[in-house]
């Protein structure tokens, strides 16, 4: 993939932008790959020779692990001795041809050479596998369709599956006939080959992952660049702001003032208790202190002669309730003994 480059560089530098152009639209791939491969023909040919020499390995890969798979599998309706002879043919085409043919040149000089009698022993069990070959051909047709159903059924992509919608409970015998009958029509229709359409979605991935991919990735570059720029130029500008209300002139003469104010505030203070200590001053002479003094010594002493008072005439209060008292029982007597008079006269 080609990296991207930031649009403002490119903005700053014409010359530098023509070349990236150039390089990104004329000479190299979305992948960064030259643009010369589909230009030369013997390369072409190349690539073709190499994509059919990987059909081949992939033939041949599928056709071993599908023999593996009946070997293994109990239920392929295999004999055992034919299942064994599987195991063991399986097993020999999974081994490097180095370790079983001994005429095979090997990359390590130092490992040890095999013996001549490996083919020799293996030569019963290849005479075998060729004799069970015909037996082989039907499960290893149906393994291989189920594979082919399963590959089918995963590269379907959502546009071309059948839409199958659910029949109401109350579906009568002929709505389930025309059913089926669909059914079997659409299992009878031709459908494209299984590797052409693997092919169509590979080409399609592979497409997006050169072209759009990479281009999205650039898009998405550039436009992370800009919303760099932009945030950068919003924090300067904030930096400038906050710079302006902290640091600025206005604030250093709001600053300048509010100082001054508080001086000021600070002088009136001073002078309002230089006014009190001076009325103090002048109110509170020695002789107003001293008249003062002696107004309120007066005060105490009349106030002791008026509690001393206060005592003398509740004293005098309370002989007086006293007399009254018994003065008041007298008069109720004399009044008894006036009606008790009258009574007697009376009579």
């Amino acid at each position: 993939m080609i990296p991207p480059c930031d649009p403002t560089i490119l903005e700053q530098n014409p010359q530098f932008k023509r070349l990236y152009e150039n390089l990104t639209t004329n000479l190299l791939n979305p992948d960064g790959s030259t643009c010369a491969h589909t230009a030369d023909p013997a390369r072409r040919a190349v690539v073709d020779d190499l994509k059919q020499c990987q059909l081949r390995s992939a033939k041949k890969r599928i056709t071993e692990h599908t023999l593996k798979q009946l070997a293994f599998t109990t239920d392929s309706g295999l004999s055992d001795e034919c299942r064994d002879i599987l195991a063991l043919i399986a097993i020999y085409l999974e081994t490097p041809r180095s370790a079983i043919d001994p005429d095979t040149p090997q990359d390590d000089p130092s490992q040890p050479q095999p013996s001549d009698d490996t083919l020799t022993l293996l030569a019963p069990t290849i005479s075998s596998f060729y004799t069970q070959i015909p037996t082989l051909i039907t499960p290893f047709s149906t393994l291989l369709a189920n594979t082919l159903i399963i590959l089918r059924a995963l590269s379907a992509t959502p546009d071309t599956e059948p839409t199958q919608t659910p029949a109401p409970p109350s579906t009568n015998h002929q709505s389930r006939t025309r059913a089926r009958d669909r059914r079997v029509r659409a299992s009878l229709a031709p459908s494209p080959p299984l590797a052409a359409q693997l092919r169509k979605r590979v080409d399609a991935l592979r497409a997006a992952q050169l072209s759009e991919l990479p281009a999205t990735r650039r898009d998405m570059a550039s436009t992370a660049a800009r919303v760099m720029a932009v945030r950068a130029a919003v924090l300067e500008r904030v930096v400038v702001v906050l710079e302006r209300a902290k640091h600025g002139a206005l604030a250093r003469g709001v600053r300048a003032r509010a100082e001054h104010l508080a001086v000021v505030a600070q002088g009136i203070e001073g002078k309002v208790e230089v006014s009190k200590l001076e009325i103090a001053a002048a109110l509170y002479t020695p002789e107003t202190l001293g008249a003062l003094d002696r107004y309120r010594v007066h005060l105490r002493e009349s106030r002791a002669r008026l509690d001393e008072r206060r005592v003398v005439v509740v004293e005098e209060l309370e002989r007086g309730l006293t007399e009254i008292a018994g003065r008041y029982g007298d008069l109720v007597k004399e009044v008894e003994n006036a009606r008790i008079e009258i009574a007697r006269l009376g009579e």
